[in-house]
């Protein structure tokens, strides 16, 4: 997922929270200036928290995940006529459907879309001013509208009929219109209708929208009446303007819709002071998304320094691994590959055609050794790899082994892979290490013939090393492949 969908998903993810905590607790009082800071608060947090993190904050998560689950894929096709045994492969690759690519170009279309209709509006309030006339009105400069519309104000600009509104009217306009003005309100407006332009997805956000602008048109509602105009005269004269047609949506009407919540806010009793104190809710809010930020930082930090191939947990390698002379060196890494090679990439590389295609591959490619079969030599071979910024496979090379055939065998497979899809790192492609587990096991015909106790064979298979590995949050381990090859 890219780096502006991960954005914007945790923007959304905060305002949906945020909305459903003005909801529940804050929507019913009357702390109109109060609950205005608590929007624009959410609403700047909300854009800005992911970009913020807390080092040592993630330690308080102390619940980890345990070891991964390993998995293993054996599929047996039935006894060879030959000496070995090979992975069955699937005959078809499933059809894949890019559907990451499809809702980002849908995405894309409909935010175009609606940043068109904005500038349009923009472009609509610039074409009323054009046509306006400036008036003084009271003192009060105006720009005097053409065209029969709802008075409104945007940013410094008001506009109005004078003609269509009788001197009391008009007094009760300017004075609603100029709360608006030296509260800055359109700033709200903007605001919240650029973020709805990038989450017009969540409905929460339009909610949340709709609430800023009421809450806007409360505030002058009260600025108003606290220059002492009668409430019922002025609730009279908001009716009257219904049914005028509005200019466009990002401006502060005179007359908006939902009425009847603002004659109701109007009538409300005033809430008491000491219930402010539930907007302190927001604090452990902000806390808690800013950790969780700070954890999924953590988890997701670039791992940009080569881990060593084998460590102290790899003791259980066989004797044959450390001293075999007859496999070729790997090659030698520039310091330029070890700096640009990563342990967990946001984009891992993925074989082409899908974790199907590379199973089918690998069913289609893996012999049994002749030799080691005959010898009865089995284990587990643990493989590593890196696919490098064009998608080749290089610098293959066994962490742990168990014969020199076997481990002959899973390089050559693993050499001969067609390129990946490179990994990406911030939208660029990256080195990636990879791991490919695989175990060659013996069957035999009658299991009573087994040398080896169930016990013995446990401790065979397993792999300290591949535990150790696994414990890398977001390493990319490869789904372990089991070669079955049959002995008399």
């Amino acid at each position: 997922m890219s780096l502006f969908f991960t954005y914007l998903i945790q923007v959304n993810i905060a305002l949906s929270l945020f909305y459903f905590l003005y909801t529940i607790v804050l929507k019913r009082d009357t702390f109109l200036r109060l609950r205005r800071l608590f929007f624009l608060s959410v609403v700047i947090f909300s854009l800005l928290y992911p970009f913020f993190t807390i080092p040592g904050l993630s330690d308080v998560w102390t619940t980890r995940s345990s070891d991964l689950q390993e998995t293993a894929v054996t599929v047996m096709k039935g006894r060879p006529t030959t000496t070995s045994t090979v992975l069955e492969g699937e005959s078809t690759g499933p059809v894949i459907i890019p559907w990451g690519s499809i809702l980002a170009l849908f995405y894309t279309v409909i935010t175009l879309g609606l940043l068109l209709r904005f500038v349009f509006q923009l472009l609509s309030i610039y074409n009323i001013w054009v046509k306006s006339e400036k008036q003084v009105i009271s003192g009060i400069p105006v720009h005097q509208l053409k065209k029969d519309i709802t008075p409104f104000s945007f940013f410094s600009l008001i506009f109005i009929h004078a003609e269509k509104h009788s001197e009391t009217e008009l007094s009760q306009i300017l004075l609603h219109e100029q709360m608006h003005v030296r509260q800055c309100h359109s700033i709200d407006i903007i605001l919240i209708e650029v973020v709805c332009l990038f989450s017009w997805w969540n409905p929460f956000v339009w909610l949340l929208k709709r609430e800023m602008t009421m809450n806007l048109e409360y505030l002058a509602d009260s600025g108003v009446l606290h220059k002492g105009v009668d409430s019922r005269e002025y609730q009279y004269h908001l009716l009257r303007l219904t049914y005028h047609e509005t200019a466009v949506q990002i401006v502060n009407n005179f007359n908006v819709s939902q009425l009847k919540q603002r004659i109701m806010m109007m009538n409300k009793a005033k809430s008491s002071t000491t219930k402010t104190v539930k907007y302190l809710l927001v604090v452990p809010l902000f806390f808690l998304f800013v950790m969780a930020n700070s954890i999924y930082a953590v988890q997701n930090e670039d791992k940009s320094v080569a881990i060593q191939l084998v460590d102290e947990n790899s003791s259980g390698v066989s004797q044959s691994q450390t001293n075999d002379e007859n496999l070729p060196d790997p090659p030698p890494q520039k310091k330029e590959e070890v700096e640009e090679l990563f342990i967990v990439a946001e984009s891992q590389p993925e074989f082409p055609g899908g974790e199907s295609a590379m199973m089918k591959f690998l069913a289609d490619n893996f012999r049994y050794p002749v030799i080691p079969q005959e010898k009865g030599v089995q284990g587990r071979i643990i493989c590593d790899f890196h696919v490098m910024k064009d998608g080749s496979i290089s610098n293959v090379s066994i962490l742990q082994g168990a014969d020199p055939a076997l481990d002959a065998e899973v390089k050559r497979v693993i050499s001969s892979m067609p390129k990946w899809k490179s990994g990406k790192q911030r939208e660029k492609a990256v080195n990636v290490r990879g791991v490919l587990p695989v175990v060659f096991r013996l069957q035999r015909d009658n299991p009573e013939d087994d040398p080896l106790t169930s016990e013995e064979r446990a401790n065979l298979f397993k792999s300290d090393l591949l535990d150790d590995l696994k414990k890398v949050e977001g390493m990319m381990i490869l789904e372990e492949v089991v070669v079955v090859g049959y002995v008399d």
